[in-house]
């Protein structure tokens, strides 16, 4: 799957855009109680109003308009498209169209018990009538299971978005309970025929809702729900670039508004260890967290987030970043912590591998992973350069360390940390950090020989060498010898300097907790019951998949489906009285 560059606007003109957005519209919200709308002045109305504008939204947009409704989107930044747009664009569904038409079987008991052993490992039981899981856990699974493809179809049916199909496998490729490894993966499908990215879909559906005159409202920050006398929900209170406005919703209101990666506060208090920013667009603050809150919905899945890992440095300068690490690329590359140790397969996944930052040492009361530190040669650093996220050919990038040797490189690491001592705190190196990587290396190295990493297995399962492929494309370099071993993510580090390394921390895709959901898209209150006319998908509320990252696209596969089912029902309820 190709990596998203999301050539156009450049993507910090478009953070500063979305900071300057974001910041003079918290800076003049008032915040209201979700109360009744008795004396309230509504400046616009539509039968349904969408918070967002990235895939879960626009999927639900689709939705409302093909079923004759009327429909409004309000965003909060300046442009369309939240962290999709930012994305590569896939989603992740199950027993698609295209698996289909190849013959690739992908029954639903099969695909349900990959999907819950993998989201919840803890309760999973394979002999049990729910899988171990609680009955919603189940229902929202099961609803995305059924509901996936024929979204996807009906999308394409609607001419909203056009896919094609990319046979990598999922995350958890060799797991006994993935009996479908390969096929779920789709691309939107650009205009010359090959893979879009995530720019390419949101263009996609911009242009279908555009057509139809569809309305979206930027600049709009949501405060609150409004509710009836009977307490259903009626509309939303909106600051706008004008000052607060009433906006009626005549039968409901759909959230797809994005996580909480850029709220710090929130990520200090629901994320289970040091995180240092994000790909989420800036306006990720978790609004829908607060206004659910007043609302009386349940929460849930607020631990959990799509994991990657990002460059430290970078994360210093903008919290968030352009692009995460898919898969760091080379393959005489190790990541080591702080004393120099390996601590996880390089290669695998990006969501699990970032997850071993948040490792608690009892002992010494610290996360020894809390910063990693990409080691490499200068052998990698000229085949496999322009990977991200190491530098193209003659670049200085500054966020590269260097030394003539691992000691000298050491060294350097440690200077390096010092001068950030006031962003991440002291952080020094043991002692025998060098002495350490050393070893680590010469093991490394033995093991590059036979193709087999005593250590964590690196490159055994598919996952590793077909992500080796995409994220370490190497360039000519005939001044270096090539891996012709028997295991293409793993070489023996070359014999003499200069090493180069890359401080790398835990950050996320976007975070996925918040007010729990039914399999109807509906948010539900502390007691489990549906509140009248609020739906939620994507990012924004409790993820189905809830700590697992199913396979690429696992953020957007969900967020179309449940944005989908939520249109579905939402023009189906009745006209409420805004009394």
């Amino acid at each position: 799957m190709p990596h998203s560059n999301n050539s156009g606007v450049s993507r910090r003109a478009f953070i500063s855009r979305s900071v300057a957005t974001a910041a003079a519209i918290t800076a003049g919200a008032t915040v209201s109680a979700a109360s009744a709308a008795t004396g309230r002045k509504w400046s616009k109305e539509a039968d349904v109003l969408i918070v967002g504008s990235g895939a879960a939204a626009m999927a639900a947009a689709v939705g409302v308009v093909q079923a004759g409704s009327s429909v409004i989107l309000l965003e909060k930044a300046a442009a369309a498209g939240g962290t999709t747009i930012k994305s590569d664009g896939a989603y992740w569904i199950p027993n698609n169209h295209l698996m289909r038409a190849k013959g690739m079987l992908d029954p639903k008991d099969d695909a349900m018990r990959y999907m819950a052993s993998a989201s919840y490992p803890l309760t999973y039981r394979a002999e049990q009538p729910l899988l171990g899981l609680q009955k919603n856990e189940y229902a929202l699974i099961e609803a995305f299971y059924d509901n996936a493809a024929p979204t996807i179809e009906a999308l394409e049916a609607a001419g909203a978005i056009q896919s094609t199909m990319v046979e990598l496998v999922d995350y958890y490729d060799h797991s006994p309970d993935n009996k479908a490894p390969r096929g779920r993966i789709l691309l939107p499908k650009a205009a010359n025929g090959k893979y879009g990215n995530g720019r390419e879909l949101i263009r996609q559906f911009r242009a279908w809702l555009t057509a139809k005159q569809v309305p979206i409202l930027f600049r709009h920050a949501v405060g609150d729900v409004v509710k009836n006398k009977e307490g259903e929900v009626i509309g939303l209170q909106a600051n706008g670039p004008d000052g607060p406005v009433f906006i009626r919703a005549k039968r409901a209101v759909i959230f797809g508004s994005g996580g909480y990666t850029q709220n710090s506060e929130m990520m200090l208090n629901h994320q289970p260890g040091p995180i240092f920013g994000g790909c989420a667009v800036p306006t990720n603050q978790g609004d829908l967290i607060n206004i659910g809150i007043r609302a009386g919905t349940k929460l849930g899945n607020m631990v959990n987030a799509w994991r990657a890992q990002l460059v430290v440095e970078e994360a210093l300068q903008v919290r968030s970043v352009s692009r995460d690490i898919w898969q760091p690329p080379g393959d005489s590359m190790i990541l080591v912590n702080k004393y120099g140790t390996r601590v996880v397969d390089e290669k695998r996944n990006y969501h699990d591998r970032t997850r071993v930052h948040f490792v608690w040492d009892a002992l010494e009361s610290e996360y020894p992973n809390k910063l990693l530190f990409m080691i490499y040669d200068a052998r990698t650093a000229a085949i496999f350069a322009g990977n991200f996220p190491l530098p193209d050919v003659d670049v200085d990038s500054p966020y590269v360390i260097s030394g003539a040797t691992l000691q000298d490189l050491s060294a350097s690491i440690q200077r390096r940390l010092d001068s950030h001592a006031n962003e991440i705190g002291p952080y020094p190196l043991s002692p025998d950090f060098a002495r350490t990587l050393t070893t680590e290396i010469e093991r490394f190295n033995e093991d590059a020989k036979t193709g087999k990493d005593s250590r964590f297995n690196r490159g055994k399962y598919p996952y590793d060498a077909e992500w080796q492929a995409i994220n370490s494309v190497p360039k000519a370099a005939p001044e270096w010898p090539k891996n012709t071993g028997p295991n293409p993510t793993i070489y023996p580090f070359q014999a003499k300097g200069p090493y180069f390394a890359i401080i790398l921390g835990a950050g996320t895709l976007d975070t996925n907790g918040g007010p729990v959901i039914n399999a109807k898209s509906q948010m539900l209150d502390t007691h489990g019951n549906p509140i009248p006319g609020l739906y939620g998908a994507g990012n924004c509320v409790a993820s189905p998949a809830a700590a697992a990252y199913w396979g690429a696209g696992a953020t957007i596969g969900p967020a179309m489906t449940f944005g989908a089912i939520a249109a579905r029902y939402a023009v189906a309820e009745k006209v409420k009285e805004a009394g």
